[in-house]
């Protein structure tokens, strides 16, 4: 696959999301994005020049992994 080859899949559409907006979305600080992307713990990101950019499929799944349900931790 050469680096002009396109990644993105039918899912990924629509406009993309910078690591600020992908933080909001998230509903994450900033900087604790940031730090999940350093520690490779953070959501699929892509590069739009030197720009990292998110596609919210990717965000959605990212957050899925991390979100409990209490009763089953309670129980």
């Amino acid at each position: 696959m050469s680096a002009a080859t396109i990644v993105h899949s039918g899912e990924r559409r629509g406009p993309v999301l910078t690591t600020r907006d992908a933080a909001k979305y998230c509903g994450v600080a900033y900087q604790t994005l940031r730090n999940h992307l350093a520690a490779k713990t953070g959501p699929k990101r892509f590069k739009q020049g030197a720009l990292n950019v998110f596609y919210p499929v990717d965000l959605d799944a990212w957050l899925a992994t991390r979100v409990t349900d209490p009763e089953a931790v309670a129980s």
